[in-house]
């Protein structure tokens, strides 16, 4: 039977369905007759595969806090319920249109009318958040006219429904809102959406009123979705000149893209579209300045725990209902973790992908995928190492090095082995029914119908598991330098398959997927009989870093990746002018490590990924284009140095095909290959790149100057062009490092924990022991910078809250003058830099923490082929 005829069955005593009216991306509508009140009204109905993985129960549970609100912008909710199955929600039938018909039709509305309609609307907005209601998908099609008034509809229908789905909402690949009227943050995927975001999208809409577009638009919804989240609008008096500035004022401040920059409230929105003192500067910045001005909205970030990229955030707005027979997008999610778990290293998965165990401090505790709550299996306390039968009825684990088993369902457990001296560390249970395990350095079998066998010939083997097949075990070998091995049962041999893994596990597609030690998540062709691989590494996720060397992930039958990232914090890149106007640089927020101007102010060189892998890479910034490009290639490059006339980079090479951090110098139109410096220590970067033949990095033993000196030619020669010699200039028995050379050579500042903390000092440049030294900083301080005529030193305060100035005076009798804050923060990145050109300051701003968190991305493998072939 067809929905609309189920419906009409089903309420045949209350309602009379007349004909469908409409059909959007949550429901369809029709025209009813109120058989009791002898009325007209409209029926939404829920598209049945949406209302069936939402479930009834707590749908109208939560609805029913939508149907209190009472208020005349507001169109009433006058019942809702479940007919056969189906979801639906009454509404009065208005008449009259929609904003979006109008719009449709005028394209600009009249200054006038346009606020009127978007004060109106801020009105109904601020009475529902006065009650606790988000809206979440304000928008012109769910804005009616009716007698020359706005009421807004579905008013906490998105919040019924994604309340309602919890994690189920993955399943139909469905995202609540419209991508041009989302918020960078709602865009994003964040859980937590306050009134700030239905400010942003009233923003979007009375932008539309006054411009006849929204403020970002594309070709595709990927496209819009990028320029909400990195792109400023236009300006809507360069469209319209005749909108008065206030009111452009108070749109761009709801429009901000970090939402402590916009209202607060609806009600104030609305109160600035007809207040004329309303100016741009009313935007505030979460940023304290010293001199206390403002500037433009910062640029929202996209999350790494937010773990939603914009083609999964695209797809999953729009293309959750276009019929079965398309595969499911790629939707990620961040899982919330038990309370209790202290380590994320050891979680499972079972193979439908539906079930979830962690070990916490009081056991294992397990989650259903379409449940926010967590149970705790008891007699599981110290438990450690989860994993799931292949029929998900049974947890293995390891308590206090017994293997044991307990049942999901709840009951006794059971001990794996009869003999307890045989002690366990890591458990894999392989599709075939056969359990793998560490033991003394060793594997262990336990096969199914069959007694327990020792796998001798695995040394130090580690993050053991069973191939599809069961005919063969992956490992990895930590005495060989974190070797993946394959074990062949068959032939009881193990076999090399790789260097520098962290774990492995093959998949039915005939791959390898495995995570480096350097970082990331990556795919190779495997052929068992052969026991090798094959073709190149394909890469997967980069937002995954070992953490004591494990970098867990399991992918289950069902097609889901779970894997546990959290990295360094990612950061936004924040601009102060010389005359301390501060903006954002237009880039989502990412893991920034390094930053430097090139010599002429026009690019700004960045390193950008996690510090502890090979995700890590240079990037280019060029402020006219503004556009960011790899300078090297993904992975294994960091800390940029510019050369003084900007034609060249030094930077360090890192990766597997180098046997340490190499310092390496390369043009900027590469029309050369990278020339590596001599083979140096560990954690070498370049600091100063004073003149064509001085380069200085730091290392870990000190600070040494690459390069020719003025005046002892028959010392030895080191130039950056050649890479050949070295001349130390700083290697104290504490550490100083972060050179950072004066405009004129001279001198040099540096960071020095000569006192037991970091401070900020200055030497004679390049002889070291020539003259004495000056303590510049009055508290701590790192990573100092000089002004263009070399008479401020710039430098972070030690916790990284400000950033101060302090005046110097070069000379003879070198002299520092009085410190002044510059700007501060709540929190600044390590990563900063002086544009000598211009004055303007770089320097990050974190934007999210650091720390681990359980990622699910659903049918990854689809997603990853569909993207390949394009």
């Amino acid at each position: 039977m067809l929905p609309v005829e189920k419906l009409k069955s089903a309420l045949a005593d209350r309602y009379r369905i007349e004909r469908e009216l409409g059909a959007g991306g949550m429901a369809t509508v029709y025209l009813a007759s109120d058989l009791k009140h002898d009325r007209e009204v409209a029926i939404k109905v829920l598209h049945p595969d949406l209302g069936a993985a939402l479930g009834s129960e707590r749908f109208l549970s939560e609805i029913k806090t939508t149907a209190k609100l009472q208020h005349p912008h507001i169109l009433p909710l006058l019942d809702s319920g479940e007919a056969d199955g189906l979801l639906y929600y009454v509404m009065p039938l208005v008449t009259g249109e929609t904003l979006r018909a109008r719009l449709e039709r005028e394209r600009q509305l009249p200054i006038a009318d346009a606020v009127r309609i978007a004060r109106e609307v801020a009105s109904a907005v601020d009475y529902a958040h006065r009650h606790g209601v988000i809206h979440r998908d304000i928008k012109p099609e769910n804005i009616l006219l009716h007698d020359g008034s706005a009421l807004v509809a579905d008013f906490g229908i998105a919040l019924a429904v994604q309340t309602a789905a919890s994690t189920r909402m993955t399943q139909t690949g469905l995202s609540l809102g419209t991508p041009q009227y989302m918020s960078p943050e709602q865009a994003m995927g964040e859980r937590s959406i306050d009134a700030r975001s239905d400010v942003y999208a009233l923003g979007a809409v009375t932008y539309e009123m006054l411009t006849g577009q929204p403020p970002f638009i594309g070709a595709t919804v990927q496209a819009i979705v990028a320029k909400v989240l990195t792109e400023r609008p236009a300006s809507i008096r360069t469209t319209r000149e005749t909108v008065p500035a206030h009111v452009e004022a108070a749109v761009m401040t709801a429009l901000a893209k970090l939402p402590a920059d916009r209202f607060a409230d609806a009600r104030s929105f609305a109160d600035a579209l007809t207040d004329a003192r309303v100016t741009s500067s009313a935007v505030s910045l979460s940023v304290d300045l010293a001199n206390g001005s403002s500037s433009a909205a910062m640029r929202r970030t996209m999350m790494a725990a937010g773990v939603v990229t914009i083609a999964s955030l695209a797809l999953a707005a729009w293309s959750w209902r276009r019929g079965a027979a398309e595969p499911m997008p790629l939707v990620p999610l961040t899982l919330d973790v038990p309370s209790g778990t202290t380590d994320l290293a050891r979680f499972a998965v079972s193979g439908d992908g539906r079930s979830f165990a962690f070990s916490t401090d009081e056991g294992i505790e397990l989650r259903d995928a379409g449940q926010r709550e967590y149970r705790l299996l008891q007699g599981t306390k110290a438990s450690e190492s989860p994993t799931f039968s292949p029929d998900g009825e049974w947890l293995a684990y390891s308590a206090a090095g017994v293997l044991r088993k307990t049942p999901i369902a709840g009951g006794a457990s059971l001990s794996l082995i009869a003999n307890d001296s045989i002690r366990g560390g890591r458990v894999s249970w392989g599709d075939d029914g056969t359990i793998v395990f560490e033991t003394g350095g060793r594997l262990g079998l336990i096969p199914p119908n069959g007694s327990l066998r020792i796998l001798a010939k695995a040394q130090s083997a580690e993050q053991p598991r069973m191939t599809p097949d069961g005919r063969g075990v992956l490992y990895v070998n930590q005495q060989r330098g974190s070797k993946l091995m394959y074990y062949d049962l068959a032939a009881d041999s193990a076999f090399v398959l790789l260097d520098d893994a962290t774990e492995a596990q093959y998949l039915p597609t005939g791959q390898l997927i495995y995570a480096s030690t350097l970082g990331g998540l990556y795919t190779i062709r495997f052929d068992p009989s052969r026991h090798a691989v094959r073709g190149t590494p394909t890469a997967v996720i980069l937002d995954m870093q070992p953490n004591g060397g494990v970098a867990p992930f399991v992918v289950t039958r069902s097609g889901t990746l779970v894997y546990r990232a959290g990295v360094d914090a990612e950061s936004r890149v924040l601009l102060r002018s010389a005359q301390g106007k501060v903006d954002t640089l237009p880039l989502t927020s990412r893991i920034i490590s390094y930053l430097r101007f090139s010599p002429d102010g026009r690019q700004l060189a960045l390193s950008i990924g996690s510090t502890r892998g090979t995700n890590r890479h240079v990037a280019l910034y060029d402020f006219s284009l503004g556009t960011l490009t790899h300078f090297t290639n993904t992975g294994g490059g960091h800390s940029p140095v510019w050369s003084p006339d900007g034609s060249r980079l030094a930077w360090t090479m890192e990766g597997p095909e180098t046997n340490a951090e190499d310092l390496v110098v390369q043009p900027i139109d590469q029309s050369r290959p990278p020339m590596r410096m001599p083979a140096l220590p560990n954690d070498q970067h370049a600091t100063a790149w004073p003149s064509d033949t001085m380069l200085v990095f730091s290392t870990n033993g000190g600070v040494r100057a690459l390069g020719a000196t003025e005046s002892r030619a028959s010392s030895s020669i080191v130039n950056p062009l050649t890479g050949t010699g070295v001349r130390e200039y700083l290697n104290p028995l504490w550490a100083e490092y972060d050179v950072a050379v004066s405009p004129d050579g001279q001198w040099a500042a540096y960071t020095s924990n000569e006192s037991g903390q970091a401070e900020i000092m200055v030497r004679r440049f390049p002889r070291a022991n020539e003259g004495g030294k000056w303590k510049i900083s009055s508290d701590g301080g790192n990573r100092a910078r000089w002004s263009a005529d070399g008479r401020t030193i710039y430098h972070l305060d030690r916790g990284r809250t400000s950033i101060r100035a302090v005046g110097v005076a070069p000379g003879n009798k070198f002299s520092v003058g009085a410190s002044s804050v510059v700007m501060t923060a709540r929190q600044f990145g390590s990563a900063w830099d002086v544009d000598r050109k211009t004055g303007r300051i770089a320097i990050t701003v974190p934007v999210s923490t650091t720390g681990a968190r359980i990622v699910v991305m659903q049918n990854w493998q689809e997603a990853f082929a569909r993207s390949s072939k394009k």
